[in-house]
């Protein structure tokens, strides 16, 4: 069953009155989206971001706008504009970062803050999606300067005729954003197509997230896990061919799944970003563990490529996603899956990765780093990849990585990074 929501917004008046829903016409997106690496815009603000109480469910984030972050200190002791939140905040900015962008994760609404400069942010404008995308905790990425998408899935277990347990369903939220009026467009519901595997494993999408958009469409990454109706609870696994949602663009209309040969498991990722596209109109993906770097080319998996991460790194990695800076090159945080992603394991560390020469460069950034939480980073007017880097409850840096350089030392130390509290972190640079 399908069906548009948008035909059905009577019952929701003044809900829709309140975020003005308007129609989408036909727009065809950069192909740099998601990585930080649309046309370059001069800056006017660096927002770095800071989490407390990361390992709970209601940590704050602070951020601070910097007209320069190449040297000084970035201290959150007493400074910083709390961005406000039920849970979490799930933050995005413009590409000059003059404005910043936050999903209240648990409150269901997204904001529009004017960036100042230093902790000053003035909200200019604040919509509640709560009712469009059948959650206060959706997941969103921002595609551009000017669109956006939120994305989410519930899941209900489907009985046979004797009660018996047939299957796990997942209803489908798909909601694109115009940034620029901060209202909704296309609003679309739908249950999420079954692959074999599916029922051959008993597999279900639980999870949705992180769309990437090429030619007419949007690719969103999927998690999957299996059910047990002898125990009545949910089965983690990673044993599932990695699969994308692939809709129309912006319609969010006409669902499809497909699905690699070569990678197995989430391509959900966290928080960080997990697909691009490059200049070549083609999207690379990563899986989450063991991690592997696949491509996406003419609508579907171009399984006669594949990055072997763990293989070229020299240990089983993970991942929640990698970066995109241009002409094939991209960084990626990763931790030793041996020893977990834990704060307490601090086995994350940060790699220059290249699409096309398939090679991976593991870069000489400080130990004990966790970079679970870790959110976004940006590429500057320079062409060096900025990220905001700190051991834990240790001093850090921002690091400014130069990606023509295959060098482990192929970076510049910037402004300082002062040592947190236990059980904080930073989480990126917007």
């Amino acid at each position: 069953m399908k069906r548009n929501l948008l035909k059905g917004l009577g019952l929701l008046a003044m809900s829709a009155a309140m975020v003005g829903i308007s129609s989408c016409e036909s727009v065809e997106l950069n192909s740099h989206t998601n990585g930080g690496n649309e046309d370059v815009t001069t800056r006017a603000w660096f927002n770095i971001a800071m989490g407390t109480d990361v390992s709970g469910s209601t940590g704050a984030t602070y951020v601070q706008a910097l007209s320069d972050v190449t040297s000084g200190t970035v201290s959150f002791k007493g400074h910083g504009f709390e961005v406000p939140c039920t849970r979490t905040a799930r933050i995005f900015a413009s590409e000059d970062g003059k404005i910043l962008y936050s999903l209240d994760y648990g409150g269901g609404t997204i904001s529009k803050y004017d960036v100042n400069g230093g902790q000053s942010y003035t909200l200019d404008t604040r919509i509640n999606v709560s009712y469009a995308i059948g959650t206060e905790n959706p997941r969103w990425t921002k595609l551009t300067d000017q669109y956006a998408m939120v994305q989410h899935a519930t899941t209900s277990h489907q009985m046979n005729a004797d009660n018996t347990y047939n299957y796990t369903k997942a209803l489908i939220y798909l909601v694109s954003l115009d940034l620029g009026e901060m209202s909704m467009n296309s609003i679309e519901q739908f249950d999420m197509p079954r692959s074999a595997e599916d029922d051959e494993k008993s597999l279900h999408v639980w999870r949705i997230d992180a769309p990437v958009v090429q030619g007419g469409k949007a690719y969103v990454g999927l998690n999957k896990r299996s059910y047990d109706p002898t125990t009545a609870s949910n089965v983690s696994t990673s044993d599932y061919s990695a699969s994308t949602l692939v809709v129309d663009y912006p319609s969010l209309t006409n669902p499809k799944i497909i699905s690699s040969t070569n990678g197995k498991g989430s391509t959900q990722g966290y928080r960080t970003p997990v697909a691009h596209a490059d200049e070549k109109g083609d999207i690379y993906q990563i899986t989450a563990a063991p991690s592997k770097m696949l491509k996406i080319s003419n609508g579907d998996y171009d399984n006669s490529y594949v990055m072997d991460l763990s293989a070229l790194l020299g240990v089983e990695i993970g991942s929640n996603g990698w970066f995109y800076v241009g002409n094939g090159i991209g960084y990626l945080p990763y931790y030793d899956k041996a020893l977990g992603n834990s704060a307490a394991a601090g086995a994350w560390s940060v790699a220059r990765i290249d699409l096309y020469n398939k090679s991976v460069v593991k870069l000489n950034v400080p130990q004990n780093l966790w970079l679970q939480q870790y959110q976004y980073s940006i590429t500057g007017e320079d062409g060096k990849f900025y990220m905001a880097l700190a051991p834990v409850t240790g001093e850090g840096h921002i690091y400014m990585f130069d990606p023509t350089s295959t060098s482990a030392d192929g970076f510049e130390k910037g402004a300082t990074l002062p040592a947190l509290d236990s059980d904080c972190t930073y989480i990126g640079i917007f």
